[in-house]
């Protein structure tokens, strides 16, 4: 097989929505075939993938020591997971129920989000080369958990402190590490002091068990060996960048109302993790942290063109520009990345043949 054709499915799944955003009016939301087929296909090549992406082979192993040694539920060792694994283990899909799981939350929870942002074809766009390539099919946990968070930042439109609140603990189910993401609650609620204060220790109480449930992975694991994730400066910068961008056109970028002061924290905070990438000992820690900073991405390019240009041609002119952005970053990823061997080639589960899950 050419080196091409190895990787023909993910740019068919970065082309379409790719060539939707060059045509799309902003504003002009509507759930046709269109975007039924692509909800449909993100769902697919996540949850169906045989032995694809970074996670694949790590989650099949703890697929299978939970046939044989079930991990006890905790509420400090990612319950949610630990309850799929444990169907996954005893099902006849093993590790398929997982991926499938993952891929539906992550469809599902990326349509919601798009559809809430001016251009939601330019929002997937753009989600497509990390969000969903990288991350939906290399980091299982934190992608759900991602996902979940996707969810929680729709529900502030509307100023739902409680349903975001909800949404970023279900996200915590599948990794605790998700639990930075509710202090965010506190920026929007309009309650007075004293409610201020115990929802921050509340905060306070459920970030030091989640320090708790990942001391093992974090401190051993990451600082203390130093590890250093391969392209981390890369992808920070491909996050700071649109933070930056909000921050100083803000005024245009920026929506009115709760989410507002959000996603400006969110932005500081991804020019701050790029910042710590040179001074910290581990650049692991704070690449996988960032993880949870990846909607700015999607948030920022979606309201952009529209936001600073003036004429049709200056709008059609940014949109190639971030599309061809993102499109050389995926053609960097796929041809230089250490680690992408896991991804190529792509295998498609129904179509891999000889392959018994109850063997």
């Amino acid at each position: 097989m050419g080196h091409g054709a190895r990787m023909i499915v993910y740019w068919l799944l970065f082309a379409f929505p790719a060539a939707m955003a060059m045509v799309e009016r902003p504003d002009a939301r509507r759930i046709g075939f269109a975007w039924v087929f692509a909800i449909a296909a993100i769902a697919a090549l996540i949850g169906l993938r045989w032995q694809t992406g970074g996670d694949w082979f790590n989650y099949e192993r703890m697929v299978e020591r939970a046939l044989w040694s079930p991990v006890p539920l905790s509420p400090l060792s990612d319950p949610g997971f630990t309850v799929l694994t444990g169907f996954a283990a005893r099902s006849q899909m093993g590790m398929l129920l997982i991926t499938c799981f993952s891929g539906v939350v992550m469809a599902l929870a990326l349509a919601r989000f798009c559809f809430d942002q001016p251009r939601p074809w330019l929002c997937l766009s753009v989600a497509v080369p990390y969000l969903i390539v990288v991350m939906g099919m290399g980091y299982i946990r934190q992608g759900i958990a991602v996902s979940f968070l996707l969810l929680a930042l729709a529900s502030l439109r509307d100023g739902r402190v409680a349903r975001y609140s909800l949404w970023v603990l279900a996200g915590a189910a599948f990794h605790s590490t998700a639990l930075i993401l509710l202090p965010l609650a506190v920026m929007v609620t309009n309650r007075n002091i004293v409610v201020r204060v115990v929802l921050g220790l509340s905060v306070a109480l459920l970030l030091g068990y989640s320090i708790a449930a990942t001391r093992g992975d974090l401190l051993t694991n990451y600082v203390d060996a130093e590890m250093a994730s391969s392209g981390a400066a890369i992808r920070l910068i491909l996050t700071a960048v649109p933070g930056a961008l909000l921050l100083i056109f803000r005024e245009r970028l920026t929506v009115e109302g709760p989410e507002r002061s959000v996603w400006m924290a969110l932005s500081a905070a991804a020019i701050s993790a790029l910042v710590l990438l040179f001074v910290f000992p581990s650049s692991t820690v704070v690449d996988r942290l960032a993880l949870y900073l990846l909607p700015i991405q999607c948030f920022v390019y979606a309201h952009l063109p529209d936001a600073i240009a003036t004429t049709d041609k200056q709008r059609r002119l940014i949109v190639v520009t971030i599309l061809a952005l993102y499109a050389l970053a995926f053609f960097v990823w796929l041809n230089f990345a250490v680690n992408v061997d896991y991804w190529l080639p792509y295998r498609f589960y129904p179509l891999e043949d000889g392959i018994c899950l109850e063997c």
